[in-house]
């Protein structure tokens, strides 16, 4: 508890010091944490997270989203996709020969057109995956559990053969019987021998909670002799932080996930959560990290991406260190710990107030009144306030329409950014008549 007080700005040590405020993750159960001794943390912003329905980023704006994030300290990235197109190929052979910072690998399933692809994209490292729930197994695959064990090693001697080094991908883990997800990463591990440089757990569709996450976790790695686990977490109910945090706390050393937590459905576990968190709560110094980079890729994915980031969006956000209710304002007047948990000066933020219905006559005095020179009395304040509230509510309904519109352009912009039935319909036409 003292090293964190410690890590924290002095203007928020004070309450800590003087026993005002608490920090129960350490004060309650801090012996109930297993930290590693080193935590790292993987990136499949262009791999994962360009999987977001409509995103799709250019070669060159993959080689400046990958270049920032190696800056930012994540050094261990999955660039892409070859076996996707041609044009995929050519971003991933970019990113290799232009982001020397970073440990690059590409993901192919486990067949010859995915691993040559990837061979033609000068790849040298292979997240190479296949399915671990009997139900994707039997379903999507079609085909038995063991049948699977016997096609995936028969793909993993094809890219051993050609020198590639392997990441044992798999999906729905979560779902999957542990036995069956001990026995092929055993066989998958002998198999590849001095190509093997590790796997991890993947909770595809975002069926963890912290409990069972961690549970599951343990129960693996007490089988698995040795044999380490990165965390690769889906957000579908809102926990993949949560789950991660407690694989963490349970042990963990790797952790996977996107810029802004990009990706399939609701996305991944968002690193910029992750790592703001391990700081804020735990104390944890991650020496690598550069802060400054970390914002500035999580600006570029949003805007590559074409998509806003969603203004109470945690760390980022617009709002998530902008305050107008009255009462939380002049609270951080206070001082900013009084409602701002994390140092907004890590991050490169600043507290900002907003005016509006909910605005208060001590933010509006000492943030724009005093600064101008201009002292009103009290019920000159008060009116002043008064007058910003009734400006505030009745310019918003004057908006409403305007906002109904705008929430209804920006769905349809979202749906855009895809094909729709009727268009791949004209595709399937043109090409049928030929």
């Amino acid at each position: 508890m003292d090293k964190w007080v410690k890590s924290l700005p002095p203007e928020y040590q004070e309450a800590y010091l003087n026993g005002w405020a608490h920090n129960y993750a350490l004060e309650g159960t801090a012996d109930q944490y297993e930290f590693a001794s080193a935590i790292s943390f993987a990136d499949t912003t262009c791999r994962d997270g360009e999987q977001q329905p409509g995103i799709v980023f250019t070669p060159e704006q993959k080689v400046d989203i990958v270049q920032t994030i190696a800056d930012a300290g994540i050094t261990l990235i999955e660039i892409g996709y070859p076996g996707v197109s041609v044009e995929e190929e050519r971003a991933c052979k970019m990113i290799r020969e232009n982001a020397p910072k970073a440990f690059c690998y590409v993901m192919a399933r486990a067949n010859q057109h995915d691993i040559d692809a990837a061979l033609r994209s000068d790849a040298k490292i292979l997240d190479l995956f296949t399915s671990c729930s009997e139900f994707h197994i039997r379903k999507k695959l079609g085909i038995t559990p063991e049948e699977n064990i016997d096609s995936y090693l028969k793909m993993l001697d094809y890219a051993c053969d050609h020198d590639m080094g392997i990441v044992f991908g798999m999906e729905d883990i979560s779902r999957s019987h542990i036995d069956y997800y001990v026995k092929i990463i055993k066989a998958v591990h002998d198999r590849a021998g001095k190509h093997w440089l590790g796997t991890g757990i993947s909770d595809t569709v975002g069926i963890f909670n912290p409990k069972s996450a961690v549970w599951f976790y343990k129960q693996v790695s007490s089988r698995l002799e040795g044999i380490p686990l990165g965390m690769h977490f889906h957000n579908d109910l809102g926990m993949a932080t949560a789950n991660t945090l407690a694989c963490i706390e349970a042990g963990c050393s790797t952790v996977q996930g996107t810029i802004l937590g990009i990706g399939e459905r609701c996305g991944n576990t968002p690193l910029e959560e992750v790592i703001v968190a391990l700081k804020t709560i735990y104390g944890i110094k991650l020496r690598q990290i550069n802060f400054d980079k970390l914002m500035e890729a999580c600006e570029k994915v949003s805007r590559y991406a074409g998509i806003p980031i969603p203004p109470n969006k945690p760390i980022v956000g617009m709002n998530a260190f902008r305050h107008e209710s009255g009462i939380h304002a002049h609270g951080v007047i206070s001082g900013a710990g009084i409602y701002e948990i994390i140092p907004h000066d890590w991050i490169g933020r600043k507290s900002e107030f907003a005016f509006g219905k909910f605005s208060g006559t001590a933010v509006v005095l000492e943030e724009i009144l005093k600064p101008q020179g201009i002292n009103p009395t009290k019920e000159q304040l008060r009116e002043i306030v008064l007058k910003v509230k009734d400006m505030n509510e009745k310019r918003e309904a004057e908006k409403r329409a305007v906002k109904e519109e705008f929430v209804k352009k920006y769905y349809e912009y979202i749906r855009s950014m895809t094909l729709s039935m009727d268009e791949v319909l004209d595709i399937a036409k043109e090409v049928m008549k030929k």
